[in-house]
């Protein structure tokens, strides 16, 4: 939740699921004196708390803090995209606040959607106009475009902002944008990246086969991804353009044993993630639940559903890691408490 803000040291020590409830108690009640920003993500971090009564004072304090309060945090910079998301989520009926949130330079998708369809037309503007985060998420610049409330002259900026955000096939675009069936990969290639049952000549050297993959094309590797094995998959799947990735996670070929070192991976996109969690299918194997509740680049309610679906003995180890987000921590603590297992 923190993502990427620098917590203020008293804040780490007082949101710690390992910290006395008592000190927990007394920052939920702002009896810690913060600046603004920080007092905001601790009282975030603290709705999650595993203890029913800090998760009582932290919602009383949420509600009771004063707007201006909320804007003053709101102009912070650093402000993770989650906490954004719940100010927004506090009072959507506060025009002053949400037109700061939306305007804010980390404010995410989940937000933007929460009022793509709004009638105000300001309100409406004013995301328009956050063109920097409109360029990550082109389909809903697109959206917003069409929503008739939208000024026309906003309108036919965003027109434009649609058109640059299409990005060329050999860097940004999907697999099925990027005319694999007009690339062709190079004839070097070893067959033990193309054949599911390699034959029985000497295997190619890897150190060689690694550099070899790693001197394609953005395109051929895309390709490569689509139409390889399970080795050139497994090449592929830590390469840092995020086409590739998503090209070996949207593979027909790719099996639930192969993404699962992906969901593991703590260095993989959201974006990744989310088209692992869109697949039904996949989400029916317990390993790959347990590793995608773990990662904290899960979108942490998405996490927090999963963790719905894990044994006891997992969410005890969860509710007592260091390596997972506090609300994760903490929804499983309580998961573990009403099934009455604490």
């Amino acid at each position: 939740m923190t993502g990427g803000f620098p917590l203020h040291e008293a804040v780490t020590r007082c949101v710690a699921p390992s910290a006395p409830e008592a000190l927990r108690l007394a920052a939920a009640r702002g009896a810690i004196p913060l600046p603004p920003a920080d007092r905001l993500v601790t009282l975030a971090l603290l709705l999650a708390d595993p203890s029913e009564a800090v998760r009582h004072a932290s919602r009383r304090a949420w509600e009771e803090t004063p707007a201006f309060l909320f804007a003053g945090a709101v102009e912070d910079p650093r402000l993770p995209d989650t906490v954004l998301d719940l100010v927004a989520a506090r009072d959507p009926s506060d025009p002053g606040l949400l037109l700061r949130v939306v305007a804010h330079g980390r404010v995410g998708r989940r937000t933007l959607e929460r009022f793509i369809g709004s009638g105000d037309e300001t309100l409406l503007a004013t995301m328009a106009r956050n063109q920097r985060v409109l360029l990550a998420y082109p389909d809903v610049a697109r959206r917003l475009a069409e929503n008739p409330a939208l000024h026309p002259a906003e309108r036919s900026r965003l027109a434009s902002l649609c058109g640059a955000a299409q990005p060329p096939p050999d860097e940004e675009a999907g697999p099925e944008d990027a005319l694999l069936e007009d690339v062709a990969l190079p004839e070097e290639l070893p067959r033990s990246l193309l054949d599911e049952e390699p034959g029985a000549e000497a295997p190619p050297d890897p150190k060689n086969v690694y550099q070899l993959v790693q001197s394609l094309s953005v395109s051929e590797k895309v390709k490569l991804a689509t139409l390889g094995n399970k080795e050139a998959r497994r090449l592929l799947a830590r390469d840092p353009n995020r086409v590739v990735q998503r090209a070996v996670v949207r593979s027909p070929k790719i099996r639930e044993d192969e993404v699962l070192p992906i969901a593991q991976d703590r260095t993989v996109s959201e974006e990744i993630l989310r088209i692992i969690l869109d697949r039904k299918d996949w989400l029916k194997h317990y390993p790959l639940r347990l590793a995608l509740s773990q990662n904290p680049k899960t979108p942490i309610p998405r996490a927090l559903r999963l963790l719905e679906t894990l044994q006891d003995q997992d969410l005890r180890s969860i509710s007592k890691s260091r390596n997972v987000p506090a609300p994760i921590c903490g929804g499983a603590l309580r998961i573990l408490a009403r099934r009455g297992k604490v």
